[in-house]
């Protein structure tokens, strides 16, 4: 995947970040679905260029990496 700039990057790991800190906060299981479901819901709530954040920090969960499997 091609994120682009290290700024773009930086915004992704911070939404992935904000996602698991919910996601604890909350008591539910930090899975590699429930930090998609957690992503999708902020996605829905986001405005203009947060948006495109989401949907690449959602394509960067999703992809198959050997370090990422449940």
């Amino acid at each position: 995947m091609n994120i682009g700039s290290s700024q773009t990057m930086e915004e992704i790991n911070l939404v992935i970040g904000r996602a698991i800190s919910s996601l604890i906060s909350s008591g539910i299981e930090v899975e590699k679905s429930s930090i998609l479901a957690q992503l999708r819901q902020s996605e829905e709530q986001a405005v203009d260029g947060m948006k495109m954040i989401y949907a690449q920090a959602i394509r960067l969960v999703t992809e198959d990496q050997p370090w990422a499997r449940d």
